[in-house]
């Protein structure tokens, strides 16, 4: 008989906190109450540098070889200590989170079809496909379908549970969490929100964690589906806020 080992429940008491949060790659983390949780470096400078160095010297060795293996394998432990930093700042993230609020509402990434290839086929080719390539490997780098697991694991495995509610992210880095003005020249950088109706002036990522908490708490009341609707289409996911910044 085999018998299954359950995780050990969190211990945590009720806060009564809410809290938005919005996944970025120039911010990892934006906080409706201001934090920016920002992932570490994977690895360091000098690590960088010697991986660099091993992909060129791999790429010239006899596939199979003695020396291939073991430039292969030493790529493999840096791969490996980029794994182990990330998953230890998404520990420790996910653990404050989850034992500081009562209710975390976030984004539904659909990060495999944000990260597909930008390559095309050979009779319709991608365009800027290096910056596309760039850019998928700093969102897998961030680890987003990762940290939203694990705070999910937590949130429902907490001995005082922590209610998690998904939503629609279209449109929240474009509306105002003041006045609710949806223009997409409401953000006038990747990281300057100034609403043209109000006035008001945020972190442009600080503002959209700021709607994903209202939207959260709407779903929360009402039950269902919540998007922020605006007569203007824009797209909204993170990984394309940051190549084109002053459209979403």
């Amino acid at each position: 008989m085999v018998t299954t080992r359950l995780a050990p429940q969190m211990e945590r008491k009720s806060t009564g906190s809410v809290v938005g949060i919005d996944m970025g790659i120039a911010i990892t983390v934006a906080t409706s109450e201001g934090k920016s949780l920002k992932a570490p470096k994977l690895l360091t400078k000098g690590q960088r540098q010697r991986r660099r160095r091993l992909q060129r010297k791999l790429n010239r060795q006899v596939k199979g070889s003695n020396r291939y293996k073991v430039t292969k394998l030493a790529i493999a432990k840096l791969a490996a200590k980029e794994v182990d930093r990330r998953k230890d700042w998404i520990e420790w993230t996910t653990t404050d989170l989850v034992r500081d609020y009562d209710l975390i509402s976030l984004e539904t990434l659909k990060i495999k079809n944000m990260t597909k290839s930008a390559k095309g086929t050979k009779d319709k080719p991608g365009k800027n496909v290096k910056a596309k390539s760039g850019l998928n490997r700093s969102v897998l780098e961030q680890g987003w379908g990762l940290f939203c697991q694990r705070l999910t694991d937590k949130a429902t495995n907490a001995v005082t549970p922590v209610e998690i509610i998904a939503i629609d992210p279209a449109y929240t880095s474009l509306r105002c969490s003041e006045c609710g003005y949806t223009d997409k020249k409401n953000r006038e950088s990747q990281a300057l929100f100034h609403c043209l109706s109000c006035g008001y002036t945020d972190n442009a990522d600080v503002n959209a964690a700021k709607n994903i908490i209202a939207a959260g708490l709407v779903v929360q009341e009402r039950g269902g589906q919540s998007h922020i609707v605006s007569t203007k289409t824009q797209h909204s996911d993170p990984a394309k806020r940051t190549t084109n910044p002053k459209v979403a």
